[in-house]
């Protein structure tokens, strides 16, 4: 294809050393420009989903030195995610209209200040309200990251950009429950907010440095649209408040029916001020304008709750078969982490140089979850000790890295940029579900859900060992349904899985802004 151009063939470098010169210090600056704009998305998006599984494990040794209850911690650190969930949505719209590196340094900014607030708390009422406004932010940044590289690169940089946004935050929500223990057992758990504080404000800087403003022009902001936004997040917002209210095991079923009523609620009055509005939040059905969204999102949920189990599962495994402290207990766990986000942003490469495809790849990830646990139950539990549970954790990572059935990317193309930083908000929030419902289990069904809380019994291993295996056997079916059903609800839309056909041709008129 030619986009119109002539066939004319130009020189490929400038005729005058002026010429070249200008093009050389042109193509360096755009080069600048894409290391700096990866730079703070892959950073950003690290610490927001970091913020929110880094106190997973550490909610008894919180509440000890802020002389509350665990209840009352547990409720404080998770208004993180439910303010996160609740403003992914509609807060990504509000990205794409506003513009979305504006919205990333307002968001980044706020991120930082409140964070570096984060060493002042000494009470539930202030470790509540910093934690609702880390959530509220991280909503924000990671809506808002998604749409900069989809809107402003191309080609294998946006590729990359994706890969990186991705792995970034698998890494946050790994490393969370891995380092959490020693960051509150070890040093003053304060230090993480400072921390997160001053990374975040590199990550603005070199956002604002690199960062090219985009914002979808078809549509315009009024403050009209804060209130069915409002009103949208509390709608979705109501099944994790349910989900919330379970984990804590609170047996009250009027206040479930409340909720449920009350999320309902939300979406009828959401539906009727957005119908009302002449100017809307959103003016596309983009639920049933695509359906590999929510087939894509419902598998990334699934895919990050089992791995959040099995990380949770492993981590309780280390400390009741091994006498090793929380510090080393974090270092061992790397096998596992290590493998994952290699893999993970290796994939595309190993189907480039290999010929493998999705499908492929996702079966070899199967095979090894399947390995990891043969190993688990044939050696690890007869013989527990590092050496033996160390084969499972690489394998578990080199599958969890490889396991990859769907590309984000190709609800983009199908939908349109103009909405890029709204569908990073449904894969965002489909995300933290997954890990709600991983921390439902881990909390209803393991003994000792954190590290160093009298779990050396070896029952306790094997019924970590037992659940991990579970949530696995979860993901590896849930493969071979979403595999079924992709030929037949999706077609053609990724090149990975089928042979390059005329049908291919249209993905390029499909990826101009609509």
């Amino acid at each position: 294809m030619t986009d119109g151009q002539s066939e004319i063939e130009l020189p490929e470098t400038p005729r005058t050393p002026a010429e070249e010169a200008a093009h050389r210090a042109d193509k360096a600056k755009k080069k600048r420009v894409k290391l700096l704009t990866l730079s703070a998305i892959t950073l950003s998006v690290f610490l927001c989903w970091l913020g929110s599984t880094v106190f997973i494990a550490s909610h008894k040794v919180m509440a000890a030195q802020l002389g509350i209850s665990t209840l009352e911690v547990t409720l404080a650190l998770a208004s993180y995610s439910v303010t996160l969930i609740m403003i992914a949505i509609a807060g990504g719209r509000l990205c794409d209209i506003i513009g979305r590196k504006r919205v990333f340094i307002i968001a980044g900014l706020v991120f930082s200040v409140t964070s570096a607030c984060g060493v002042l708390i000494e009470n539930f009422w202030s470790l509540l309200l910093v934690r609702v406004l880390l959530g509220l932010c991280a909503g924000l940044i990671l809506t808002s990251t998604g749409g900069i590289l989809v809107t402003t690169m191309h080609g294998n940089t946006r590729h990359n950009g994706w890969l990186l946004w991705r792995g970034a935050g698998m890494c946050g929500m790994v490393l969370g429950p891995v380092f959490g223990p020693v960051i509150t057992s070890d040093v003053e758990w304060q230090v993480q907010f400072l921390a997160s504080a001053l990374l975040m404000l590199v990550a603005v800087a070199l956002g604002a440095w690199g960062m090219t403003e985009s914002r979808d022009e078809d549509s315009t902001f009024s403050f009209g649209l804060l209130a069915p936004t409002v009103l949208l997040g509390l709608g979705l917002l109501s099944p994790y408040l349910v989900l919330l209210v379970f984990k804590e095991q609170i047996e009250n079923w009027p206040l479930v029916g409340a909720i449920v009523v009350g999320g309902i609620t939300c979406f009828i009055g959401y539906f009727v001020l957005n119908k009302r509005y002449s100017n809307k939040l959103f003016d596309t059905n983009i639920i049933t304008h695509n359906r590999r969204l929510w087939l894509t999102d419902i598998f990334g949920g699934i895919h990050v709750g089992a791995l959040f189990v099995v990380v949770a599962a492993f981590t309780v495994i280390l400390d009741a078969d091994t006498n090793l402290t929380s510090f080393w207990i974090g270092i061992g766990m790397l096998p596992l982490v290590l493998p994952l986000i290699t893999l993970h942003l290796l994939a595309h490469r190993f189907r480039e140089k290999y010929g493998l495809t999705r499908q492929k790849e996702t079966i070899i990830g199967c095979v090894l979850l399947s390995l990891s646990m043969i190993w688990w139950f044939a050696v690890s539990v007869r013989n527990p000790n590092y050496g033996t549970i160390l084969p499972a954790l690489i394998l578990v990572g080199a599958g969890f890295g490889l396991i990859r059935l769907y590309g984000h990317m190709g609800v983009i193309k199908v939908t349109g940029q103009r909405w890029s930083s709204t569908l990073f908000g449904t894969r965002t929030f489909s995300n933290h579900i997954g890990a709600t419902i991983g921390a439902v289990i881990i909390g209803y069904v393991l003994v000792a859900a954190s590290i160093g809380t009298e779990t050396l019994d070896p029952a306790v291993a094997k019924q970590a060992g037992l659940i991990a295996s579970l949530s696995i056997l979860v993901v590896i079916a849930s493969s071979i349904v979403f595999a079924g059903l992709k030929a037949e609800l999706l077609g053609l839309e990724d090149p990975h899985w089928h042979a390059p056909t005329a049908a291919g041709a249209g993905e390029s008129s499909q990826e101009r802004v609509v």
